[in-house]
């Protein structure tokens, strides 16, 4: 999924960056508040460098589906190909498919009376139907990738500092879009009534059991498999996002009691966006279709949006507080091929991942501190819900508590715990080390786990590596 993106990659909302360094640490990350720059660079803590920084990462989610491929490549086999019209029905199922391999005696002997026998083919349907809203649901794989440099271009512009900073952002992600399935048992019953009256030289017959679903019946030797004709499908996002942006940040107040900084973060977005679809009876192979998403045209479009924060720092604690996305740009994926499609219901899912917005958000931070700032307690909290270009929706609740090394030799080290309040709800363990001073390597993983390929993987995962100096 990875390699999905491209060789320009990037982006970050699998979990959030600001768990991977503790506020004493991480200001001049180009995800922090826009005023803190100008802070830490008047602090000169001696275990912080604030030259600039530069980072790379790398994460991957899926949904709390085992064997989720497997899951969608086995649905995809009962339903009937689209450009099936039925003259030409595939064969019946073999004796290696033993599951869907029945004989219309089969199913009487097992069910004697023909209710039974709906009843029977009624399990499969709702079998069917519930694996699908699982796979809706559940069932999908995201992958991103980050990049970023920030610089401090000047410490002292007219009483404040100024920050330039550039991100590479993108993501990939499969997300299952579902057409309910309305089954009429009286219509099945009816066409299922009509079995015993053909004769074993009459040629294959499609029995229409409503919602979509058929009875393909081979008089000559009474095999019968159910096909489902469904408008759900997988749809693939990707995106590419340039973020190139200048953080100013300024002293406003100062007492006794502490200090108050502000900032302000204008950044220009170069905004590439992709998406590929393909209906559950025409996938073959679920992670086949990546690769079409790495040969999809990207559509790029320019925006300008700009950040807002403040921060009291006072001798043992900090309080601050972002504004992000001021404007809310508004971008469009490029237009699918929606001929094929006849479901209200999956047009309308479709018009929803069409476009994503640039959400306004509000963040609270709080930092507590020793004496000499070595051992730090740290929190932040999205104060409000977004959604991102996946239509994913994030409210991070992080803590991380770190000891802040003086010295080159002993490493600097942090724990700390993330959580979803929004969307998926998952949590992340967080922890990280910095070798010598400059070296930052930080690792989140989740809990829960997922079956891929009869092997259990950590639902998610997200590394970062970077680098602090001083010039």
């Amino acid at each position: 999924m990875l390699s999905a993106l491209g060789s320009t990659t990037v982006i970050a909302d699998i979990q959030p960056q600001s768990a991977s360094l503790n506020y004493s640490q991480k200001a001049l990350s180009n995800a922090g508040n826009p005023a803190a720059a100008a802070l830490v660079i008047k602090r000169k803590d001696p275990h912080v460098m604030t030259g600039g920084s530069i980072e790379i990462g790398a994460g991957l989610e899926y949904g709390d589906l085992d064997e989720l491929f497997s899951k969608i490549d086995d649905i995809s086999n009962a339903f009937k190909p689209p450009e099936d019209d039925g003259s030409n029905p595939p064969p019946p199922p073999t004796p290696e498919n033993p599951i869907r391999d029945y004989t219309w005696d089969d199913l009487l002997l097992e069910y004697p009376e023909l209710a039974d026998r709906l009843d029977a083919l009624e399990d499969k349907v709702v079998s069917a139907a519930g694996l699908l809203a699982l796979i809706a649901s559940e069932g999908y794989g995201k992958a991103e990738a980050t990049s970023n440099a920030s610089f401090v271009l000047n410490e002292d512009l007219y009483g404040g500092s100024l920050l330039m900073s550039m991100a590479l952002k993108g993501n990939a992600k499969v997300v299952g879009l579902l057409e309910t399935i309305e089954f009429d048992s009286d219509q099945a019953l009816e066409a299922l009534k009509t079995i015993p009256e053909f004769d074993e030289t009459d040629p294959i017959q499609e029995l229409d059991l409503s919602g979509g679903i058929s009875l393909f019946y081979n008089p000559a030797n009474q095999k019968v498999k159910l096909h489902i004709d469904n408008d759900s499908l997988l749809l693939v996002k990707s995106t590419k996002i340039m973020e190139f942006s200048f953080a100013y940040s300024k002293q406003a107040y100062e007492s006794d009691a502490g200090a108050l900084y502000w900032g302000v973060k204008p950044t220009f977005y170069r905004v590439g966006l992709t998406n590929v679809s393909a209906r559950l009876g025409e996938v073959t192979d679920a992670e086949a279709i990546f690769e079409d998403i790495k040969n999809a045209d990207y559509v790029y479009k320019n925006g300008f949006d700009f950040d807002f924060g403040a921060v009291w720092a006072a001798p043992h604690y900090q309080l601050g507080a972002t504004l992000t996305n001021v404007i809310e740009n508004t971008y469009r994926f490029p237009e699918l091929d929606r001929e094929k499609f006849n479901s209200p219901k999956i047009l309308q899912q479709l018009d929803h991942h069409s476009e994503f917005t640039m959400q306004r958000q509000v963040k609270f931070e709080a930092g507590i501190f020793t004496e000499q700032r070595h051992w730090s307690l740290h929190a932040e909290l999205d104060a409000n819900p977004v959604e991102d270009p996946m239509r994913d929706r994030y409210q991070w609740l992080t803590v991380t508590a770190g000891y802040a090394a003086d010295s080159w030799w002993l490493p600097s080290a942090r724990v700390g715990f993330s959580r979803n309040l929004a969307g998926t709800k998952l949590g992340y363990l967080n922890a990280g080390v910095t070798f010598m001073k400059f070296v930052n390597l930080d690792v989140a993983t989740t809990l829960d786990t997922v079956t891929l390929d009869g092997e259990k993987y950590r639902r998610g995962i997200n590394v970062r590596l970077g680098v602090q100096f001083d010039y």
